[in-house]
């Protein structure tokens, strides 16, 4: 009978800890509703002590690495709470936003992408990356961003190669046509991009990619295709202040070769 008693005091006891710490949980995220963004970081932190190791807590850690990168615009601190997810619950799908959230930090503030990468490869490494094809496009992505294209081509190319139908693959095969043409590739670029233009004539990217052909053709002293290609997109295109001066440089450049 002393041991029913005792249980059910248990019970009990944990029930209005859970339900206190439920409220304080409710009341953090009243206080950030209101923009009180510190005192709501304060009682988001009660709940972590309050209840360590739960799934609570680790909600309420998230929250605080969010609003510190969001709304403070404190990284480094927004790094740490991140961190201490990753540590404390390491195989959680909680884990898994704060790498991302800690590869966004890495890449867009810091410009750390060596360490964004990281973090990326680390997610595609769990095998639980709901969507791989994403992650592997941002790995890309820092790749160009450090202008190591050669190797930005071989993560793009693996969105063709291992996700052949995924969402990402014609900004995968845009994305190389792009890599080519700033590593001064232009015989290379030009195929990608009219292969692009061949199997995606709606992209949106349409207008961008005659641009940088007319660019390569005038590398190649084809002035007047390239001249030709920038008429086409002249009114057509968002920056006709671009435009413009590319049609005036390249008619410049004629006349200088048949002087």
């Amino acid at each position: 009978m002393l041991r029913r008693i005792v249980a059910v005091c248990c019970i009990l006891a944990a029930a209005a800890c859970m339900s206190r710490t439920e409220a304080m949980m409710q009341e953090a995220q009243t206080l950030y509703l209101k923009n009180q963004y510190r005192e709501s970081v304060r009682v988001f932190l009660r709940v972590v002590d309050r209840s360590p190791g739960t799934a609570m807590a680790e909600s309420a850690l998230l929250r605080v690495g969010e609003i510190f990168m969001l709304d403070l615009h404190d990284q480094q601190n927004a790094l740490e709470y991140f961190d201490q997810i990753i540590n404390e619950y390491p195989n959680s799908e909680k884990a898994l936003v704060a790498r991302e959230h800690m590869a966004h930090i890495y890449e867009n503030t810091q410009r750390n992408y060596d360490e964004a990468v990281n973090q990326y490869r680390r997610i595609l490494e769990t095998g639980r990356d709901k969507e791989p094809e994403k992650h592997i496009m941002a790995i890309g992505h820092d790749y160009y961003l450090k202008e190591d294209y050669k190797q930005a081509v071989i993560e793009y190319r693996r969105i063709l190669e291992t996700y052949p139908n995924s969402k990402y693959v014609p900004e995968a095969e845009y994305e190389i046509a792009n890599c080519y043409f700033v590593a001064n590739k232009c015989e290379d670029a030009v195929k990608q991009y009219q292969m692009v233009l061949d199997k995606y004539p709606e992209t949106s990217h349409k207008y961008d990619i005659m641009l940088s052909i007319g660019v390569c053709l005038e590398d190649k002293e084809d002035y007047s295709q390239a001249l030709k290609i920038y008429r086409d997109i002249e009114d057509k295109y968002e920056n006709k202040a671009l435009i413009k001066k590319r049609i005036e440089s390249t008619l410049t450049r004629m006349q200088k070769k048949h002087r």
